[in-house]
């Protein structure tokens, strides 16, 4: 069986999700940030491939449960994720997150997990990075928030021999950056809790317009 790794989960803050501004209010913005990270919380607490979980954020107070916090300046995902893979835990491998994906699931991960031979990418549905596995961590710079980033990070991996897997998950894939996400989640059939307080705020019926 392979081992249990540090499952780092990247957050920019309430105040994020600026592409939805006009869209959902502040208030609304941040409830909405809060719950899809608790969802994705709560599928690295349930995948067997995850020993411990670190919340990379400049608001400490988002994180639940058993999470433990890394405040970084809110400057972006590469630079948190960067400052995460420094600590002395990830010498047993690391499984990166992002903390807009409210569909993951402990299933998921664990899938993932178990592709990385040492590496495993499911890529966002707008070829970002949604989450990664590293087994080895330092062979090479994985590339995050960046035009094409799974691409470039599949290319980083190769130059630095090392071999990464693409796993196509639409779990994985969903994130949720602008209004038509928003209202695909909220459409979705799973019941998250994201899902849950998307219903609250928007007090309509049907799907995309």
């Amino acid at each position: 069986m392979l081992r249990a790794v540090l499952a780092i989960v990247p957050v920019r803050g309430r105040d994020g999700k600026s592409r939805l501004d006009g869209f959902l209010s502040p208030d609304e913005r941040a409830r909405l940030v809060e719950a899809m990270l608790a969802d994705v919380l709560a599928a690295c607490a349930d995948a067997s491939a995850v020993s411990e979980i670190l919340v990379v954020t400049p608001n400490p107070s988002l994180a639940r449960g058993d999470a433990e916090v890394l405040v970084d300046d809110g400057t972006g995902h590469a630079q948190a994720i960067a400052c995460a893979l420094g600590d002395p835990r990830v010498r047993a491998g690391a499984l990166v997150v992002m903390g807009d994906c409210p569909l993951a699931s402990g299933h998921s991960l664990d899938r993932l997990a178990e592709a990385a031979k040492p590496v495993a990418l499911a890529p966002a549905s707008d070829g970002g990075v949604n989450a990664l596995v590293l087994r080895e961590v330092g062979a090479f710079e994985p590339a995050f928030g960046v035009t094409g980033a799974a691409v470039l990070t599949v290319e980083r991996a190769r130059a630095a021999e090392v071999e990464a897997a693409v796993v196509d998950d639409p779990e994985l894939a969903f994130d949720v950056d602008n209004p038509a996400d928003v209202w695909r989640l909220r459409e979705h059939e799973e019941t998250t809790r994201a899902h849950a307080v998307l219903h609250e705020i928007l007090q309509v019926t049907g799907g995309l317009v």
